[in-house]
């Protein structure tokens, strides 16, 4: 992705939460409808998820403490 589609992105948000909110019922947007705001700005500043998923290191405290 690169930067001027993730500024598209931001501008976009509420526009497209308004359209899902048209389709899906409201218990749908409990808390999902938090995530896609931040989402943008995570991508922007945190760059690609590999460099920054913590998933392998927890694991990998799990299987030690066990």
């Amino acid at each position: 992705m690169n930067v001027d589609h993730i500024e598209r992105l931001e501008m976009n948000i509420v526009e497209t939460i308004c359209k899902l909110e048209m389709i899906f019922p409201q218990l749908f947007f409990g808390s999902i409808e938090h995530l896609p705001v931040h989402l943008p700005f995570e991508v922007k500043f945190g760059g690609p998820v590999q460099y920054r998923w913590m998933y392998p290191f927890e694991r990998l405290d799990i299987t030690i403490a066990m």
